[in-house]
């Protein structure tokens, strides 16, 4: 990690986080849990907290979301017809409306606002409802379009959405349907069989097609369609089980694939493997991006990663951000859902479904499995809270040595901060030789603005980290830091 016997802790908002716990590039970090690098380049802030708003109103797993122009926000469950209605001004949840289909499922696996119209896709049927004017339950239940035109191939799992050129397009099995002026056509564009319309995106005026066949498949294709031809433009084949997700960016595209959380960009033509969010991955460890589990928070781009089996790597919401073009892009881990296990982050067995951004507010449904027998599930959407730091944001460092086959001996461990406010605290910690961390004596130097400590610890692999305390709205933020060793 350093060439010299001094390892400089800084730059937090050019390395993000490093490909592993011993190799990234310069400036990377082993872990960035809840730490904001981004907002004052050259201090590293704690971020902001996710707060569960949806108390035990929603009981249900919500994959999709719509923010619509009536103000509110509708969540959909993925298992059932159930649909709820947020006013954001009070953050009230309201079950609002239960769907029933004329065939097949009722769990909502794809949904989004078009033309004045919520739509909303159930296995068989999609329906809709008028946006103005509908925000009661009678209202919900004398409008709603149930049945409102009927899928080709009924595809159980996945109706992905997109507005492109205003026309709404709707992916259905190996058919990618429409609707155009409030008219349904099933069959505006197919594709080959056994590849199945997982995720839509777009560049420029043409619609992008992400297909999947079976997580045991690993070959899909990213289509490309002007969207008036009888067949698609180019197609992409990519050594991946699916692409999962489009990532809502500004002039590239970057797309979620297959289930070793690998992100890729597309230039038009192919894709090109970009970053792979930290992690192990096995067949027993895995995990993928759902199609509506992302956004674009001021340039930033959000996206939530969802457990498949295992826990192969942090499961919360990811960020890739940089504060202007002068600084890289870097991916952290700024947003642990509101779940706790004691005071502890959880970052374990946890799915994260529609993510919604609204302005400055970002709001994250997910779904936590609690181990028993049997195991339990808990449900929640969360709200990125303006009022409240996170307490227990953290960062770590990759492995530090001066020469791996001997003893080194860390002389200081030393953070530079720019503020440490009532109450808060930042607690340093070492790993010696993978034995865990354990958490060492700080003295604080008010004249000096730092914090460090001088335990004399011998080791010949090493690995720092600092844990930050925060106090309702404020929390420490440092500049810089070093390790010495000798």
């Amino acid at each position: 990690m350093a060439n010299s016997n001094k390892v400089l802790l800084n730059n937090f908002n050019r390395g993000g986080l490093a490909d592993s716990r011993w190799s990234g590039v310069a400036d990377s970090y082993y872990k960035l849990t809840g730490l904001d690098p981004h907002t004052t380049p050259g201090l590293l802030k704690v971020g902001q907290k996710l707060t569960k708003i949806s108390s035990t109103t929603v009981t249900e797993f919500c994959k999709e979301r719509v923010v619509s122009s009536n103000g509110m926000i509708y969540w959909f469950s993925s298992t059932t017809g159930k649909i709820w209605q947020q006013t954001p001004s009070t953050n009230a949840f309201e079950l609002i409306f239960t769907t029933t289909a004329a065939a097949g499922g009722v769990g909502c696996l794809g949904a989004i606002e078009y033309q004045g119209y919520i739509y909303w896709a159930t296995e068989s049927r999609l329906h809709r409802i008028a946006a103005t004017g509908n925000d009661t339950a009678a209202e919900w239940t004398s409008n709603a379009a149930l049945n409102w035109a009927t899928f080709t191939k009924t595809d159980s799992l996945f109706h992905p959405m997109l507005e492109l050129n205003l026309v709404l397009y709707i992916g259905d099995g190996n058919l990618v349907a429409q609707v155009d002026a409030g008219v349904f056509t099933a069959n505006a564009l197919d594709i080959k069989t056994p590849l199945r319309v997982k995720s839509l995106g777009k560049i420029g005026v043409d619609l992008l097609v992400g297909t999947w066949v079976a997580n045991t498949i690993t070959q899909t294709e990213l289509i490309r369609w002007n969207t008036y031809s009888v067949s698609f433009t180019t197609s992409d084949t990519i050594p991946e089980t699916g692409i999962n997700a489009f990532i809502p960016a500004d002039n590239f595209v970057l797309l979620q694939a297959g289930l070793a959380g690998n992100l890729y960009t597309y230039d038009g033509s192919t894709t090109e493997l970009y970053k792979t969010i930290p992690g192990e991955y096995t067949p027993t460890k895995y995990g993928y991006v759902y199609p509506s589990s992302s956004g674009n928070l001021n340039g930033q781009l959000l996206f939530g990663m969802s457990n498949g089996t295992g826990n192969p790597c942090d499961l919360g919401v990811y960020r890739l951000a940089r504060h202007d073009r002068k600084y890289p892009f870097i991916l952290d881990f700024p947003y642990p859902i509101s779940e706790r296990d004691g005071t502890a982050l959880v970052t374990t067995a946890i799915e994260i479904g529609g993510l919604a951004v609204s302005g400055f507010n970002v709001y994250v449904a997910w779904k936590r499995t609690v181990d028993g027998d049997p195991d339990t599930y808990v449900y929640g959407v969360d709200k990125l809270d303006y009022d409240n730091k996170l307490d227990g944001a953290y960062f770590e460092t990759r492995i530090m040595n001066v020469n791996r086959e001997e003893l080194s001996t860390m002389e200081n461990y030393v953070l530079n901060y720019y503020q440490i406010p009532t109450s808060c605290n930042i607690t340093l910690a070492y790993d010696k030789n993978y034995a865990g961390y354990v958490n060492m004596t700080a003295v604080k130097d008010s004249q000096r603005n730092t914090i460090s400590s001088e335990e004399g610890v011998e080791a010949s692999v090493l690995s720092v980290k600092a844990t930050f305390t925060t106090s309702a709205n404020t929390g420490p933020s440092i500049e810089s830091g070093a390790v010495l060793l000798k």
